[in-house]
């Protein structure tokens, strides 16, 4: 007791004399035990560790006192070796990296990486700690902050009672793993919301993309929840969950009852897969309608009957009453489909949303009825928004027969996006030549909230946080939501940026009504000094602007980097591979194209008639990498003349290894036409431990040519 107290009064002492920044240093109480110079340290085997468990360890007695220069046997002079979860970690006073691990009965128990600045170069523990630190490092930034997670690991250290003061998830008996001198990261998903706060007036929705990245190998569905919401309103998901591997982004929708009580809620966004559960707060603010409330669509439960189903359009028979398939309410319905042959249906009515719309959303109730049997997609009744030349805007959802069900669901989709527009709320049923599905639908309403408030927007960004490799790259996104009818594009730009980095947007604005997002990607030079930066990223449109900040931190590299790609500038001329192209895209003709560098390029497309160019080729990303970015130089020439259609595309993606795309880094177009090249990049972190191809893929229309010419590809990656 007398200890702990005088250790106390030496720390206050510290802390009141010595500045803050100063407090980083090495520890004192059993530090050689720690760091393994002390006399007994020769008696742990480092080659034969002893697999336990988190309950074992804590059954084991607590001695009566603590040596300061000995090991207290067998605990302590044995390597053990565990599988738990990480949930907490912080960089500690001492130096340490402070862990804390749980088991499934939610027991706890402290493991710790000392500073390798802080082991004696004789202690047979440091080329360990130096690999485990390393080992951590690449994973995550420890800060003096305790940071959450929820990470499988197996860790593999020496045991070492501590002293009882409070340290957090201290075991009951004080036993640690210390120091670790190898610690692995399962594979594991996490998760991110972007936005990460929505405010949604009484009766309204919002959306916000929950997004899964994967590390070391993930392979799983990843399925999603929310828990935390008010009363009276609830969450949907689109897609309801991710496919095996279990990486890529969801729409959640949340849509809160006129009755909902006011005030803020933090809703848990929880992703469900592989034995493994990662979740997400969203914060939300429900307030007061603030303003007028009406629902636009007319003839809403087709209680006009089949003689006069306007100002619905529909096919023959789909206005309803027959009692094979129920309404939702009232007498009729609308029921798509249900021959078991060959049929199309659709269902579809006009409708402008006022441009001060606050918030526009739309219901319905729907019931799908099947007499299929294979798990396989055979019909579909695909949501969409149409303008009035019924050019699709928007896919809002796809259901098939896969996703029959008993009884009514309704179903809500958020529209503010069309806020000032005139649109075709349109839906299409299509069967096969097989067996019957019906898709029945009942009581739609387009719910709209107009305010006399100031139009704005807000700002956030997910990830907050990043850490970059000298030399390496980090993305985040950057995502607005507008208000009271706010309706202008909205420019990005970065500021408090270090040294030799650079931040680059795509695209650089969001267009109006300036609700949407933007990828920031970090660039950071060799040279760029180490350390952290507030990043202030600023959106400014409609005479407003607003910002939010990415803490930015950049490590010494540490490592070494490499470039994975095979004939980055197709060098090797009509021999493209490893790529795998498309005829004629690997090209030296200098005087139409130029390369931007050597004699040889790829030039996607630029014909003038519709056509599809495809460049691939596959990589696989080391699961240690500490960064991994792609780039490439870009130039695009067009003889379209309009400054507001995109005719010509050019897709960046991420395939897997059986070429289902993972994500669409970027879309380029006639629209982005330039002279000379442009260099892209892109961060490729969450395919770490994956193999992937890089896939570009131009399609060019009927009309003008478009050229999309690309050189001087590189994957960096730095392992440690």
């Amino acid at each position: 007791m007398m200890r702990s107290v005088l250790r106390s009064i030496l720390v206050a002492l510290v802390v009141s004399l010595v500045p803050v920044y100063a407090l980083a240093q090495c520890g004192v109480e059993r530090w050689t035990v720690k760091t393994g110079t002390d006399a007994d340290a020769t008696l742990v085997n480092l080659n034969s560790p002893t697999s336990t468990t988190i309950a074992n360890l804590q059954s084991i007695p607590a001695p009566a006192t603590l040596p300061d220069n000995n090991r207290v046997q067998p605990t302590e002079t044995t390597l053990w070796t565990l599988s738990a979860t990480l949930t907490k970690f912080v960089l500690a006073y001492d130096s340490d990296y402070h862990m804390v691990l749980t088991d499934s009965a939610g027991r706890t128990m402290i493991a710790e990486i000392p500073s390798p600045n802080c082991v004696a170069s004789n202690s047979p523990f440091a080329a360990g700690i130096s690999h485990a630190r390393a080992q951590f490092d690449a994973m995550f930034t420890a800060t003096t902050t305790f940071q959450t997670v929820n990470v499988p690991v197996q860790i593999t250290g020496i045991g070492f009672f501590d002293y009882q003061e409070g340290q957090e998830g201290i075991a009951p008996n004080a036993i640690e793993l210390h120091p670790i001198v190898d610690i692995n990261f399962s594979p594991y998903f996490l998760v991110w919301a972007s936005p990460q706060t929505l405010t949604i007036p009484q009766g309204g929705l919002a959306t916000s993309t929950i997004t899964s990245t994967l590390n070391g190998g993930f392979n799983s569905t990843v399925a999603w929840s929310a828990m935390g919401l008010p009363s009276g309103a609830n969450a949907s998901f689109s897609p309801a969950s991710l496919t095996a591997p279990g990486g890529g982004s969801s729409t959640m929708t949340l849509t809160v009852g006129a009755t909902t009580p006011v005030g803020s809620y933090n809703v848990t966004v929880a992703g469900t897969g592989g034995g493994q559960t990662h979740s997400t707060t969203v914060a939300l603010t429900v307030t007061t309608a603030g303003g007028a409330s009406q629902q636009l669509l007319g003839n809403t439960g087709f209680e006009n009957g089949s003689s006069n189903p306007a100002p619905w359009t529909v096919t023959a028979g789909v206005i309803d009453n027959s009692s094979f398939e129920t309404p939702h309410t009232g007498s009729w319905k609308a029921w798509l489909d249900g021959y078991g042959s060959a049929h199309t249906d659709i269902l579809q009515q006009a409708v402008t949303i006022p441009s001060n719309a606050a918030t526009a959303s739309l219901s319905f109730w729907l019931h799908i009825d099947t007499a299929e049997t294979a798990t396989t997609v055979n019909d579909t009744m695909k949501v969409q928004i149409q303008n009035l030349s019924g050019t699709v805007l928007a896919t809002l959802a796809t259901y098939s027969n896969r996703d029959a069900n008993s009884g009514y669901r309704q179903v809500s989709f958020d529209l503010s996006s069309f806020k000032g527009q005139t649109i075709q709320v349109y839906l299409l049923g299509v069967e096969n030549s097989k067996l019957r599905t019906s898709f029945v639908v009942d009581d739609f309403a387009l719910n709209v909230t107009t305010s006399s408030g100031t139009p704005d927007f807000s700002i956030s960004t997910s990830p907050s946080s990043l850490s970059i490799v000298q030399g390496g790259s980090g993305a985040s996104t950057i995502s607005t939501t507008t208000s009271n009818g706010f309706n202008s594009s909205v420019a990005m730009s970065a500021s408090g940026l270090p040294a030799g980095t650079t931040a680059n947007f795509n695209p650089i604005s969001i267009a109006s009504p300036g609700s949407g997002s933007s990828t920031v990607t970090f660039l950071v030079g060799t040279a760029t000094v180490a350390g952290i930066y507030p990043v202030t990223i600023t959106g400014s449109g409609g005479a407003q602007t607003h910002s939010t900040v990415i803490s930015l931190t950049i490590v010494t590299s540490g490592g070494s980097t490499r470039q994975l790609l095979a004939n980055p500038g197709f060098e090797n001329g009509s021999n493209a591979a490893p790529w795998t192209a498309t005829p004629a895209v690997i090209d030296n003709s200098s005087a139409t194209q130029p390369p931007h560098s050597g004699s040889w390029k790829a030039w996607l497309n630029g014909y003038g008639t519709t056509h599809t160019d495809t460049l691939w080729q596959m990589v696989c990303v080391p699961s240690a990498a500490t960064s991994a970015s792609l780039s490439f130089w870009l130039h695009i020439d067009t003889t379209e003349t309009t400054t507001t259609r995109s005719y010509d595309t050019l897709a960046v993606q991420v395939r897997n290894s059986s070429g289902s795309i993972l994500a669409t880094l970027a879309t380029y177009s006639n629209l982005n036409a330039a002279t000379g090249y442009k260099q892209v990049s892109f961060d490729l972190n969450a395919y770490r431990g994956q193999a992937i191809q890089i896939y570009l893929v131009g399609v060019e229309d009927s009309s003008l040519r478009t050229s999309f010419v690309v050189d001087d590809f590189a994957l960096n990656v730095t392992t440690p």
